[in-house]
């Protein structure tokens, strides 16, 4: 996003210009004055009323401007590499010295460069980026006008021995001490009113991109309420029409198998009185569709299996999804695989992996954890341990994903217990059935 430093008004411009033309005309009555002294005889005189030395005129001329312009430069480079560079607070420390060095020339007589320099930080920092920027911001907002308080001719005058610039133009003629005081009120007061301006609409846009921002952040909340519900529809969809699969799959393969053995059954009962030959040849007819029945059903359940474990183990099925889990996403994941080389049943080893499936997707969707680790120990049973460092949960609630694991794993006499133990905690205890031996 754009910020208010970076897109400075044209006020921005013309205060900087103001400025200038205000130091230069300060700097340049201390030249002219003095020479003007010199040249009436008032030499004694003037010093006699300033009662310290003063500075040689050339070098408070010559070091107010040349100081004020390198604060200039300082002010642009700064930000142009606001949010860039890493010396950005020694670069906002360097700009306030050089503040101080241009005031210090001017020997107090102009402080509306506290006011250009308060603006520029004023600006740079209209949308507190940080605590640590909004402290400094802070810190330089009391300074800044305590030294705007303190900065006055005659306050400093009270406390440091400085000629001010009044005692300079009291040697003046009438009509251009009043012209001269004239001018350099004008110009102090039009670079006020124009720093409050700035300071107005610095102000205008910082509550006018706040509200932007909070706009942005409703359509964004909107639209990931219409994302949940679109993936919602679309899950809804997918299973509709993973049922509508399955069911003719069943009506294809077994609901024709059942209709034909039940035909040949009706008609065995008939002949097994009247023609045993023909119904031991019935039967024989039967058997063979049982068989082919069978195999249908085989393949069908062979569809639905999940692909990383077609014609591989289960260990290995498991490395690939967990390689894949990584992958796309920042999740690390851990597997201690102790089950070896197990030959599980084709129902057992799909539906264990279909839970350790299920369990990633939770720690990852609603856990937003960073670490899963999967322990698959053995004794007298199975034991599966995930365990992921997310949220966890105060109050358990059974939606699909659990309450599928749960029926799931019921099938194969397996039982699972959820907790939160430092995160989400699933504990899944499979018993053992024979030929299955690691």
């Amino acid at each position: 996003m754009m910020t208010y430093a970076k897109s400075r008004p044209l006020l921005w411009r013309g205060f900087v210009v103001i400025t200038l033309i205000a130091v230069i005309y300060h700097a340049s009555l201390y030249l002219l004055c003095t020479t003007y002294i010199i040249e009436t005889g008032a030499s004694q005189d003037f010093l006699d009323k300033v009662g310290v030395i003063p500075t040689a005129p050339s070098t408070v001329f010559l070091g107010s401007i040349f100081s004020f312009l390198l604060l200039l430069g300082l002010i642009h480079l700064r930000q142009s590499l606001f949010e860039k560079s890493i010396y950005e607070e020694w670069l906002l420390f360097l700009e306030i010295c050089l503040l101080l060095v241009t005031f210090s020339f001017l020997q107090g007589s102009y402080n509306g460069v506290i006011l250009l320099v308060l603006l520029d930080i004023f600006q740079t920092y209209t949308d507190f980026y940080t605590a640590r920027q909004r402290r400094y911001w802070v810190l330089f907002l009391i300074l800044s006008f305590a030294m705007l308080l303190l900065s006055n001719s005659q306050i400093l005058a009270m406390v440091v021995k400085l000629p001010t610039l009044e005692v300079y133009l009291s040697f003046l003629p009438t009509r251009y001490h009043m012209l001269t005081l004239f001018i350099k009120s004008f110009l102090y007061s039009f670079s006020v009113m124009i720093f409050i301006v700035n300071l107005i609409l610095a102000i205008i846009y910082s509550v006018s991109e706040t509200h932007k921002i909070e706009e942005e952040l409703r359509m964004a909340e909107q639209a990931n309420r219409e994302l949940h519900s679109y993936l919602a529809i679309s899950e809804k969809n997918a299973k509709d029409k993973e049922r509508k699969r399955i069911a003719r799959e069943i009506h294809d393969t077994l609901g024709h198998a059942l209709t034909g053995i039940s035909a040949g059954i009706d008609a065995v009962l008939v002949l097994i009185d009247l023609d045993p030959s023909r119904a031991k040849k019935q039967l024989k007819n039967i058997s063979e569709v049982v068989r082919e029945g069978i195999k249908d059903v085989r393949r069908s359940i062979e569809k639905l299996r999940p692909g990383a474990l077609e014609g591989q183990s289960l260990q290995v099925a498991l490395e690939k999804i967990i390689r894949d889990y990584e992958v796309l996403s920042d999740l690390e994941i851990t597997l201690d695989y102790q089950w070896g080389a197990v030959d599980l049943e084709v129902t057992k080893e799909d539906i264990i992996f279909r839970v350790i499936q299920e369990s990633l997707t939770n720690s990852l969707r609603h856990g937003h954890a960073h670490h899963v680790t999967i322990q698959m120990t053995s004794d007298e049973h199975y034991h599966l341990i995930i365990q992921d460092d997310g949220v966890g949960f105060e109050t358990l609630q059974f939606g699909y994903g659990l309450t599928q694991m749960r029926e799931r794993l019921a099938i194969i006499g397996a039982g699972v217990t959820f907790s939160n133990d430092k995160g989400f905690k699933t504990i899944v205890d499979i018993p053992k059935q024979k030929g299955e031996q690691l």
